[in-house]
């Protein structure tokens, strides 16, 4: 009797659970900013980004100089490791993110709802408004 090599069934296992596994829903990303009106259905979205302006985040940030520069060390890192400033640093982390996404998918006007793979709608205040235009621009392109 032979022996199976485990390496031999890995490519069978890997279309079995393929076939198991329910189908990816299309990658849809939604890029909004701050001071916009709300985009309706985000919820249909996988991603959303919200644009902002990340000088906001750090203006709580800020503590007199006690002039010692050790003394200053530790104002700031006390100051730092207070939940208010962790929140600022998470908004400031999202913001960043965002505004990196934005400019990697070439993304230039707001609000704009990315349809994976190649579909951007711009200007559309509503995400299934957006994908009903990607749906039938694919079904007549």
């Amino acid at each position: 009797m032979t022996r199976y090599k485990a390496y031999l069934l890995a490519p069978l296992a890997a279309f079995v659970l393929c076939l198991s596994l329910p189908a990816r829903a299309t990658e849809v990303m939604l890029f909004t900013a701050e001071g916009l009106r709300p985009v309706a259905n985000a919820d249909q979205a996988t991603a959303v980004f919200v644009l902002g302006d990340t000088r906001s985040a750090l203006k709580g940030l800020h503590f007199p100089n006690p002039g010692n520069p050790q003394a200053a060390r530790q104002t700031a890192l006390a100051r730092l490791n207070q939940p208010v400033a962790q929140q600022a640093l998470a908004q400031l982390r999202e913001q960043a993110n965002a505004a990196a996404m934005a400019q990697l998918l070439g993304i230039e006007r707001l609000p704009a709802v990315l349809v994976a793979p190649g579909y951007v709608v711009f200007g559309v205040y509503d995400v299934a408004e957006a994908l009903s235009k990607v749906e039938a621009y694919r079904a007549h392109p």
